[in-house]
C-alpha cells in the first residue's frame, strides 16, 4: 500500500482530510496436555482502516485489501458514505503537535523504556525450553496436592503488535510492544465438588521464571475454593482483593470518559473539581507507565499520550478524551483515542489506568479488619451493573476473616451497594498492586461495609 499516492488521491477527489491506519500483530501459541504437546498455533494479522472527512462528515472502512488498484473504488465508497451522514456536528482529524516537543518527549520515554526493559529483558525462548516448561507445570501441579486432578489448560503464547498512523496532516507515528505469557487452569476435588482457577503471568525470560511460585499460586487458589459455605445476610466489613476489586472499578473507569460525561450518561457531570471519592482515592492514568506491560507513546489517533490524574485525593480533577469528546467540550485530547481492534472505530478509553496503592499488605488490612469478609471473585459483571446509577449486585466468592486470619472459604453469596457512595466508605488502601497483562489495576481496599446476601 503506497499511503502516500492514496492520501493525494482522496484529497485530489475532494476529502478534507484522511487517515490510514494500519495494524500488525503475530502471535505463536503452544498448549500442552497429558504430557505432550497439543496444539501449536501461528497468526500473522494486517488490519488497516482508512477514515476521511467530506464537509465535516467523517466516514470510516476496514480494509482486507490493501492493493493500489483498490484505491479508487475504496476512495468512491468513503465519498458516499461521508456524504450521508446527517449529523450536525463536525469531525476532524488530528493535526500533529510542534514536532520538536513531540519528538523530544517521544525519545525521553524510549530511553527510559530501554532502560527498564533491560532490568526486565524479553528473552526469545527456545521450543525446547518452552516444552520443558509446560511439561514441567504439568507435573508439579498434578503433584501438587492429590485434590488436584487435572490440568485442564496450559500454553505459552509469543505476541508483538505493532501500530502505525498516517494522515494528511502529517501526522506520522508508530508504536510497537511485545508480551510473552504462560497460562494454566487447573481442577481440583474432594468429596464430589470439584472447582477450578486459572492463572496468567508474564514471563520475560523463562530461565528465570519460577514455576514452584506459579505451581502454588494457582493450586492454592483452586483449592481454596473447596469446602465454601455461605454467610448470613447482613452488613459486613469486607476487603476487595485486588482482582476482584479490579474487576469491579474496570466496570466504572466509563465514569471518567469525556464523551460518556457529555451525553449525560456518566453522573459525574457537572461534578469536575469536587470531592467524589474517598480523600484515600487517586487515580492515575498513565498510557507511558513504565511498569505495566505495554505503554503507547500515541492513542490510536496519533495523540501523544501523557499522564493525567483523574482523581486527586478524592477529588474529581480530569476526564478523559479523544479527538471528538474534545470538540465537543472545548478541550483538548488527553490521549486516550483507542481502538478495540483495527476495524473499530476509535473511543474514549482509559490505559494504563489504576488506583495509587497505600502502605499496608492485605494481610494487614486483614488485622486491622479483624472479622469480615475478603472478597476475591466477582461474576455477573455484565448483568449486575447499572452504571448511570452506579448501583451493582455481584455473586462474590472469597474467605472470612476472624481474628485478623483466614478462617473459610465462602461462596453462594452476593454483594450489593452503590459504587459511588462504597468508594467514600474506603477504611484503607493495600500496597499490593500488580500490573502483570492488565492495562486497568487497582490494589485491594478495605471498606466499613458492605451488603452481603447469603444464607
Amino acid at each position: 500500500m503506497n499511503k502516500n499516492k492514496w492520501i493525494e488521491y482522496a484529497l485530489s477527489q475532494g476529502m478534507e482530510s484522511v487517515e490510514i491506519y494500519q495494524s500488525l500483530s503475530t502471535q505463536k501459541e503452544i498448549t500442552w496436555f497429558s504430557g505432550q504437546m497439543d496444539t501449536f498455533v501461528s497468526s500473522h494479522v494486517l488490519g488497516t482502516m482508512i477514515r476521511g472527512i467530506v464537509d465535516g462528515n467523517m466516514a470510516s472502512m476496514a480494509l482486507e485489501d490493501t492493493d493500489d488498484d483498490k484505491m479508487e473504488e475504496v476512495i468512491s465508497s468513503l465519498i458516499k458514505q461521508a456524504k450521508t451522514v446527517t449529523t450536525k456536528e463536525k469531525d476532524s482529524l488530528r493535526k500533529p503537535e510542534k514536532t520538536e516537543e513531540v519528538m523530544k518527549n517521544v525519545s525521553d520515554i524510549l530511553k527510559k523504556h530501554q532502560e527498564v526493559v533491560k532490568e526486565k529483558e524479553l528473552v526469545k525462548p527456545s521450543m525446547d525450553q518452552i516444552k520443558q516448561t509446560l511439561e514441567l507445570i504439568e507435573k508439579k501441579c498434578l503433584a501438587y496436592d492429590p485434590r488436584v486432578i487435572q490440568v485442564s489448560y496450559l500454553s505459552f503464547e509469543e505476541a508483538t503488535g505493532t501500530r502505525e498512523i498516517t494522515n494528511s496532516y502529517g501526522v506520522q507515528v508508530y508504536d510497537e510492544d511485545k508480551m510473552n505469557a504462560v497460562g494454566c487452569s487447573v481442577a481440583v476435588s474432594q468429596n464430589d465438588e470439584i472447582k477450578d482457577d486459572a492463572l496468567v503471568k508474564v514471563v520475560y525470560d523463562l530461565e528465570k521464571f519460577d514455576v514452584d511460585a506459579y505451581v502454588k499460586e494457582l493450586c492454592d487458589k483452586a483449592l481454596s475454593k473447596l469446602n465454601a459455605t455461605s454467610l448470613k445476610s447482613g452488613s459486613y466489613p469486607v476487603i476487595f482483593e485486588k482482582d476482584a476489586m479490579t474487576s469491579l472499578f474496570a466496570s466504572f473507569v466509563g465514569l471518567f470518559s469525556g464523551d460518556l460525561i457529555f451525553k449525560g450518561i456518566s453522573p459525574l457531570k457537572g461534578k469536575e473539581n469536587t470531592k467524589i471519592f474517598s480523600d484515600k482515592i487517586t487515580i492515575i492514568d498513565n498510557p507511558r507507565n513504565l511498569e505495566a506491560l505495554t505503554i503507547a507513546n500515541y492513542d490510536d489517533e496519533g495523540c501523544p499520550t501523557k499522564e493525567k490524574v483523574l482523581v486527586d485525593k478524592g477529588v474529581f480533577s480530569s476526564m478523559l478524551h479523544d479527538t471528538k469528546s474534545a470538540l465537543r467540550m472545548h478541550a483538548e485530547s488527553t490521549g486516550n483515542g483507542f481502538k478495540s481492534g483495527y476495524a473499530s472505530n476509535v473511543g474514549v478509553s482509559p490505559m494504563n489506568c489504576y488506583i495509587q496503592p497505600g502502605d499496608k499488605s492485605l494481610d494487614e488490612l486483614c488485622q486491622d479488619m479483624q472479622e469480615g469478609l475478603v472478597i476475591t471473585e466477582l461474576a455477573g459483571l455484565h448483568a449486575g451493573i447499572d452504571f448511570v446509577t452506579t448501583n451493582f449486585s455481584l455473586q462474590c466468592s472469597g474467605y472470612y476473616v476472624k481474628s485478623g486470619k483466614r478462617d473459610h472459604s465462602v461462596s453462594l453469596i452476593t454483594v450489593a451497594g452503590n459504587f459511588l457512595e462504597m468508594m467514600n466508605d474506603v477504611k484503607a488502601v493495600a500496597n499490593d498492586l500488580e500490573w502483570e497483562y492488565k492495562q486497568i489495576v487497582t490494589p485491594s481496599i478495605a471498606f466499613n461495609a458492605c451488603a452481603i446476601s447469603g444464607e
